[in-house]
């Protein structure tokens, strides 16, 4: 069992969110210093009264090379093949090759429909990265295939409710991901907008009045069968795309339920921690405790689920489980998996608010621990050299880029390298890819 972290008074967030709903000013809009990018996605920018294109975020890493260290320059590389590689695993109407098995050139039957949904976000992210129009144009098409699978709610025409086309799609972290995703693209249009407000309606919808998220089906009120992870994934990225509202498209209903779902949700860190319970609740308790004006109830709940993370980070595997370094296991002596991305793009979070605090101790932390996260996830990647043993035209199409499941696993899967795109890019925009000072 992982050792449990203590938060400060129940995280003092419930308290926290009666004060800051009683007070209700609409929360201001963060300068990019916090946020670690604009307010909305800029797409052109304004030079002796004209109109240019703004350049994009990977060109002072493409222009400035020598100028950060190591880390960040394979961070770079990284980033741009694990995307390509999704890229190319996009399809023509917009979904993805689920995943392949390469040691016998087959594709994974198997589909889910969050997974999809993981995948069209990191490459939005990636798109709106790098300014690549390729990658931008089988994004967007890729979010048209998502929203192809909702539909305006008959009940409540301004509410948007995904249609489950398989037994693996949970319908509150697919809303979730589709509109972080929207949010994502660099200049996404108003239908597309007003699509993620529709999703983000039928998520809020999904708050108890205790702040807990309903992730389960309505009908039965059960656990996902076909997910055993569900309740340490779904309520995070709902949380995620609440703050990325808040951030983007703030409402007065979300300000009020935002504070009582991450109060519910910090309770629960407390009781029963889980790897991905964390990971994916740690960034929407750091977009918490900026927006609360670094509450210190919030900001003390983010570094002490910060710490819980760090300290499952395996540093000094066994000579025979090398590969291990640097990845994330709850239970000493159990291979960790391609999830360790999640917890890094979360530690990556962390670093961005100690960095406001200030805390140079926790930052130099969070930094080393993101730093060998990114270098455990990089080794479960393919490139030429790592294989180098399949035909050179298939290595080329099908493998190189792709991340796997985990160190003794071959198996290549969109949602392992999305997590994957994801954490890397986080990386590089939250303050962690400069030279430690």
């Amino acid at each position: 069992m992982p050792r449990r972290f203590h938060l400060v008074a129940a995280l003092g967030l419930a308290a926290a969110c009666g004060q800051l709903v009683a007070q209700a000013p609409p929360p201001k809009v963060l300068p990019g210093s916090i946020t670690g990018q604009p307010p909305v996605a800029a797409a052109v920018t304004t030079v002796g009264g004209n109109q240019v294109a703004a350049a994009a975020p990977i060109e002072r890493f493409l222009k400035e090379r020598g100028a950060y260290p190591p880390e960040t320059e394979q961070a770079v590389l990284a980033a741009r093949l694990g995307t390509d590689w999704l890229y190319r695993m996009n399809l023509p109407g917009g979904r993805f090759q689920h995943g392949l098995n390469p040691a016998v050139r087959q594709w994974l039957e198997s589909d889910d429909d969050f997974r999809q949904a993981l995948a069209t976000l990191a490459l939005c992210e990636a798109a709106k990265f790098t300014g690549d129009e390729r990658y931008a144009a089988r994004a967007g098409g890729a979010v048209l295939a998502l929203l192809a699978m909702t539909r305006p709610d008959p009940a409540d025409a301004t509410c948007r409710v995904p249609v489950a086309a398989n037994d693996r799609c949970n319908r509150v972290g697919y809303a979730s991901v589709t509109a972080l995703a929207i949010y994502a693209l660099a200049n996404p249009d108003a239908k597309f907008l007003q699509d993620a407000d529709g999703l983000m309606k039928f998520v809020r919808k999904q708050v108890r009045a205790n702040g807990a998220i309903a992730f389960t089906e309505p009908a039965t009120d059960e656990p996902h069968k076909a997910d055993a992870d569900g309740a340490a994934i779904y309520p995070g990225y709902a949380l995620q795309a609440m703050a990325a509202t808040l951030r983007l498209r703030p409402d007065a209903e979300t300000r009020e339920l935002f504070p009582r779902a991450v109060a519910y949700q910090a309770r629960l860190l407390k009781s029963q921690p889980t790897p991905l319970l964390v990971a994916t609740t740690l960034p929407a308790l750091v977009e918490y405790a900026l927006l609360a004006n670094k509450d210190a109830a919030a900001v003390a709940a983010a570094l002490d689920a910060a710490d819980w993370l760090c300290n499952l980070q395996v540093t000094r595997p066994e000579p025979r489980r090398g590969a291990w370094a640097g990845g994330f296991s709850a239970t000493p002596g159990v291979e960790p998996t391609a999830d360790s991305a999640a917890c890094t793009f979360a530690l990556c979070h962390a670093a961005r608010l100690t960095r406001q605090l200030p805390d140079v101790a926790r930052f130099t932390r969070y930094r080393g621990a993101a730093v060998e996260g990114l270098a455990f996830t990089r080794n479960l990647q393919f490139t030429d050299e790592s294989a180098d043993h399949f035909e050179k035209a298939f290595r080329t199409r099908c493998v190189n880029g792709g991340v796997r499941r985990s160190p003794s696993d071959g198996m290549l899967r969109i949602d392992a390298t999305a997590s994957a795109v994801l954490a890397h890019l986080a990386y590089l925009q939250c303050g962690t890819e400069q030279r430690p000072q």
